[in-house]
């Protein structure tokens, strides 16, 4: 099945797909500290109640242009904002064969830098540890229920980075997208009577 939509389109969103980090080791979460504090500039931000996505939207965005993530589930009631110091530092965890632009996506640091090189999760084994949502209260309150130890909110990717990507004949890092509103895929393939 294929859809296509406009980019241009005033009702299409793209939402992030945060990631959620479970079943590590204790050693493995005390060497993401130093490795973030080595990459990342790390400022602390007081949580609060709950409920305010707007909050994290404007954390996110504050000095657009820079790579920022949050990390929540670092043993404390706060979020950790993460500003990449300098991508030369990282460029070397990234899949050489992949464009700039797909190297300097926030998604793209997480799952290379984060994931793979701070927490030794590859790609094949991921699918036990990391899990994805596209809603950042969510995923905060999940790690808060002790579901999952962390959760790592992102900003969501523009629909011209994605074009862009695509014109240069790369792909997407998987999970990177979730498109909405989704297109009802039942009314496809059942039967109503």
């Amino acid at each position: 099945m294929m859809t296509l939509v406009d980019f241009a389109d005033p009702g299409l969103v793209i939402l992030p797909a945060h990631r959620l980090v479970r079943s590590l080791p204790q050693s493995s979460l005390d060497n993401l500290n130093n490795g973030l504090n080595t990459l990342f500039t790390v400022e602390e931000l007081p949580i609060g109640e709950l409920g305010a996505h707007g909050q994290l939207d404007v954390w996110l965005s504050e000095d657009d242009g820079e790579v920022k993530l949050l990390l929540y589930g670092t043993g404390r009631e706060r979020l950790s904002r993460l500003t990449l110091r300098d991508f030369n530092a990282v460029r070397p965890m990234m899949p050489h064969f992949h464009s700039d632009l797909y190297q300097k996506l926030d998604v793209s640091i997480v799952d290379h830098v984060i994931l793979e090189d701070l927490l030794g999760l590859t790609h094949e084994s991921a699918g036990g540890y990391v899990d994805y949502t596209n809603d950042a209260i969510e995923a905060i309150k999940r790690v808060r229920e002790h579901e999952f130890q962390l959760a790592v909110i992102l900003n969501p990717v523009k629909p011209q980075a994605i074009k862009a990507i695509a014109d240069s004949g790369d792909r997407m890092p998987r999970k990177s997208t979730y498109f909405y509103p989704k297109v009802p895929a039942g009314i496809v393939f059942y039967r109503f009577k």
